[in-house]
């Protein structure tokens, strides 16, 4: 039987919660630089996930709660750091079986005869968006689920001229959708192709036999490899999603299977580790590690250098691409505090400080869309300290934070905000900074959902003591950030010219990225795919001759 914590979904957000509006922020422990180096060891070893995770968020979904708007003009109300630009997200719940190892919003196998009411809803959910971003561009489409690709031809057909009919999509834009073997025949593939996907993420997870047998997954492996090859043919930039640490799993399972999806010519890979934690309770400080836990960090290691001696990048943590052939734009430009639209039941999104995520009954989404108002659930209302710091933490867990980057958007140093703390971590062999690049170490491996976790701001942590204690036993990632103490060496610097500088940058905001010493394009290669979005490095221009006119 499976056991769930009280108090928090699978997610780790709150189900139960106390009165939080009434907490009274508590005070930090003074700030120290030997207490912070003196600290970090022990309180590093407390574990909350395996290695590597995706489902990974900052803030710790447990305070900022706000009543969700009813219109998208009040939700988008703040001004973007990146203004004039977006992405989209679109859910869709069917699948043809419900995977073993699934927790996402999903309607399986018959559940795909009410796809025709969801799809005339989502289309009308779009319709509740798109005069607010009129004037901006759409930059990236992510189509995932659930397998949107087991929707009829006709329903994918609706929903792409309605996503053009509503919202204006730069014609480079990477438009992605999920797939899963079973759902892609060659024809599926070339209406696909007409319909604007450019990127396609398969979800295939392993090409044993006897491991997919305890998977419920409805396909074989002779089945999947020609559906992919398909793909690979008509779309050219495909994804596959990979997965380690099932039981009876052979040590060589993982390498041989990426070895095969190389030879049939995939450009792109996601690995990751079987998540049994979602469905294990916690225990006090010490959450729960599936007998697997060691072994997933050495597997993912040796992945991580079969595909880099391939010649496959590493764009996220574990996602590797080869750069004349794939991309990675969607997700990369997500951690860029780029606001996100999200559409569907369940789905995230991110609007100018705030992260919201849309209804998971689709009762309530029904009535929400047909009475004219957006179909949002919760929403967290981040302040610039915590809109800064979102982006900071998530680029340092995925890839890596420019020191240069944040002081141009944000006119804030965060290596003077977080002097000491990085510093400590560094002398810990946690973190390395080089060349204006900081970012973790592979020895950060065991730590790397809670390191991020340290660059909160100390306001924000100071909320979390107010928090009843059996809420901090029961989520230890708030627990490590407020028993570290005050981490900031320095005050966040919002006010004044600064301020006015950084506005200035919202409205004159312009980037560019680099690869190598390479000026990075966003352009189409030849074969009609996009060039990658890397690890490139970042330079900016700030051109104000037109907030002069």
């Amino acid at each position: 039987m499976k056991k769930n914590s009280p108090f928090f979904n699978k997610k780790s957000r709150l189900i139960k919660a106390p009165e939080l509006d009434d907490i009274s922020p508590a005070k930090l422990a003074p700030f120290s630089k030997s207490a912070i180096r003196r600290k970090l060891p022990e309180l590093l070893t407390v574990q909350n996930d395996f290695f590597p995770c995706f489902d990974w968020v900052f803030p710790p979904p447990l305070l900022s709660k706000s009543t969700p708007p009813d219109h998208a003009d009040e939700l988008f109300i703040e001004p973007s750091i990146i203004p004039g630009g977006y992405s989209i997200y679109l859910h869709s719940p069917f699948c043809k079986s419900l995977c073993s190892f699934c927790y996402y919003a999903i309607i399986p196998g018959h559940g795909i005869d009410i796809a025709e009411k969801y799809v005339e809803h989502l289309i009308k959910e779009m319709t509740l968006y798109s005069n607010t971003l009129r004037g901006q561009t759409c930059e990236s489409i992510y189509f995932g689920g659930g397998t949107p690709s087991f929707l009829s031809d006709e329903l994918l057909t609706r929903i792409f001229s309605s996503l053009h009919h509503n919202f204006s999509i730069d014609p480079l834009a990477e438009i992605t959708i999920e797939s899963a073997p079973g759902t892609l025949p060659k024809e599926k593939c070339e209406l696909l192709k007409s319909l604007g996907v450019n990127r396609l993420s398969y979800g295939i997870q392993t090409l044993d036999e006897k491991l997919l047998a305890n998977m419920n997954r409805d396909y074989t492996v002779s089945q999947a490899v020609e559906e992919l090859s398909h793909a690979i043919d008509i779309i050219g930039n495909v994804n596959v999603d990979t997965m380690y640490g099932f039981d009876g799993e052979e040590d060589d399972t993982l390498i041989n299977t990426l070895k095969r999806f190389h030879e049939i010519g995939v450009p792109s890979f996601s690995v990751y580790a079987l998540d049994k934690q979602r469905s294990e309770g916690k225990v006090q400080l010490e959450p729960p590690r599936d007998d697997h836990y060691e072994h997933k960090i050495v597997k993912f290691a040796q992945a991580e250098d079969y595909l880099k001696g391939l010649g496959y990048k590493p764009v996220l943590q574990n996602i590797f691409i080869d750069p004349e052939r794939a991309s990675y734009r969607h997700q990369l430009r997500r951690w860029d505090n780029l606001p996100l639209v999200a559409m569907g039941i369940n789905s995230q999104g991110y609007a100018p400080r705030k992260a919201y995520q849309n209804t998971a009954s689709l009762k309530s989404y029904y009535q929400m869309i047909n009475e004219g108002k957006l179909p949002l659930a919760t929403m967290d209302e981040l302040d610039p300290e915590l809109e800064l710091c979102r982006e900071l933490t998530s680029k340092l867990r995925f890839t890596y934070i420019s020191l240069s980057e944040f002081k141009y958007k944000y006119g804030i140093s965060i290596d003077v905000v977080f002097a000491h703390l990085i510093n400590s971590l560094s002398e810990l062999g946690y973190i390395e900074c080089r060349d204006d690049i900081l970012r973790m170490t592979e020895k950060a491996a065991y730590y790397n959902n809670i390191i991020p976790m340290l660059f909160a701001p100390d306001k924000f942590k100071e909320k979390l003591m107010g928090l009843p204690e059996e809420y901090l036993e029961t989520f230890p990632v708030p627990f490590i950030m407020t028993q570290l103490g005050s981490a900031q060496s320095a005050s966040f610097d919002f006010i004044g010219s600064q301020h006015i500088a950084n506005a200035e940058r919202r409205v004159n905001w312009s980037r560019r990225l680099k690869h190598k010493e390479d000026k990075f394009e966003n352009r189409r290669s030849g074969s009609g795919r996009r060039t990658t979005d890397g690890l490139w490095k970042w330079s900016a221009t700030n051109d104000l001759s037109d907030a002069a006119q």
